[in-house]
């Protein structure tokens, strides 16, 4: 016991070993990995992310016009960013907070919508032209 006695006076009477979490939050370094937003105006239901996402996070259902993402199996390995023809995709270098639940995040596409409706509208002008 008296081997221990000058660290424990140490320990005693210097600051914190860690930051007291809830009041002093921690910046993220540089070039850490936060986590994954999609920008429904820009997408266009291509599902290249879906295909070539490692953790099956994101699964496209063309006929509904919708995008599922499943942000607890994300790993944020950059792929879906990097292969998004359009740049729906974006990284955002901030955690994501936790969660009690599963949550998945299901994704409209306003940009295919617009593109439907005006192909609709140049098909009722073609079938009016021909009658």
């Amino acid at each position: 016991m008296p081997y221990m006695l000058p660290t424990i006076l140490k320990n005693l009477f210097t600051g914190y070993a860690t930051r007291l979490y809830p009041v002093q939050v921690r910046e993220p370094f540089e070039n850490a990995r936060g986590h994954v937003v999609f920008l429904d105006d820009k997408c266009t239901m291509c599902g290249v992310c879906a295909l070539r996402c490692p953790s099956v996070a994101i699964t496209t259902d063309k006929e509904k016009n919708e995008l599922a993402f499943y942000p607890l199996r994300c790993i944020v390995c950059e792929v879906c960013v990097e292969v998004c023809p359009s740049d729906a995709i974006e990284l955002i270098y901030k955690w994501r907070p936790s969660s009690y639940d599963k949550p998945v995040e299901l994704h409209q596409s306003t940009r295919l919508a617009h593109l439907r409706e005006s192909a609709d509208k140049a098909k009722e002008g073609v079938e009016k032209k021909r009658d």
